[in-house]
């Protein structure tokens, strides 16, 4: 059954188990795509199962760039979840998509993986900016966070990842558990970006000088743009705000990538938006525009 606007079709041949919760663990996930349809980017065909849904579109920008909201009612991932998350944006479509808060990978208690992968697929003259709110890895999460994203002639990607180790706002440190994150772009199959993360809590990686240094938080920002950014001016800028110690930008093969290494999620937002709405004229000529769920 084809999707129309706004509608999901429930796909419940396609969920791993019938049963949704078992002793492995909850499986979710959706499909979503986005087309361009007379000058409008519209939902198309969109499958779901499980806890996972996508809130009914908005387009605070016009009809011709679609902002998109995940909603995962559990909130986070227990041991044995895996959620599947799966975009298509169509040749001229534009997309926005965020969450309305942090995910969350809860203490592990069986040792079984809980895991989170994200396909995007942007076709030739269309966009997609993916901004989530940051993922937070309670104390003993054992998970695997892997995010791909493949792009087809001159489609454009901006988005960010922002990784919390332990809840560093009621003091719990991430002493227990294990990450693995994989962040690939891809543009016609030839690679732009590549990066993988494996560690425990235990090695030396996160006390290393070469590694986490003793952060808590990191994340990595990309945005694909035709010509460089003004590094020189953004360090400058970066030096006067003070996050210039936290903050590292660089541009290669035709992206924009920023990296961000600190102990506050709420500062890696900031600075990752504020780069966000400085460069998004140049991105795909309009001004920021956050999303409303920010403000809630």
């Amino acid at each position: 059954m084809q999707a129309t606007s706004g509608e999901t079709e429930s796909n419940q041949s396609s969920r791993p188990d019938s049963a949704g919760a078992s002793s492995s663990g909850w499986r979710a996930g959706i499909d979503v795509e986005l087309k361009h349809l007379n000058g409008r980017t519209l939902m198309g065909r969109t499958r779901h199962y499980g806890p996972l849904r996508i809130q009914r579109p908005f387009w605070p920008e016009g009809k011709d760039l679609t902002h998109l909201y995940i909603l995962h009612p559990p909130g986070g991932l227990v041991a044995g979840d895996e959620l599947v998350q799966r975009f298509a944006i169509r040749k001229g479509a534009h997309g926005l998509v965020t969450t309305p808060a942090a995910g969350k990978v809860y203490f592990n208690g069986n040792g079984q993986l809980q895991k989170q992968t994200t396909h995007i697929t942007v076709s030739d003259s269309a966009s997609m900016e993916w901004l989530p709110q940051e993922t937070i890895l309670f104390n003993g999460a054992i998970t695997e966070l892997d995010t791909r994203i493949e792009l087809s002639g001159n489609a454009l990607f901006a988005g960010w990842d922002i990784i919390c180790l332990g809840r560093t706002a009621s003091g719990e440190q991430f002493t227990r558990g294990q990450l693995t994150q994989h962040l690939t772009l891809t543009r016609d199959s030839k690679p732009l970006y590549l990066d993988r993360l494996d560690f425990a809590a235990g090695s030396a990686l996160p006390t290393s000088l070469l590694g986490l240094d003793n952060h808590t938080v990191f994340g990595t920002f990309l945005i694909t743009l035709e010509s460089p950014p003004d590094l020189p001016g953004l360090h400058s800028q970066l030096v006067d705000k003070g996050w210039h110690r936290v903050t590292a930008i660089t541009w290669r093969a035709g992206v924009f990538i920023v990296r961000y290494l600190g102990d506050s999620s709420e500062q890696a937002r900031t600075i990752f938006t504020w780069i966000w709405e400085a460069e998004r004229e140049r991105f795909n000529g309009r001004k920021g525009c956050r999303p409303r769920i920010w403000n809630t």
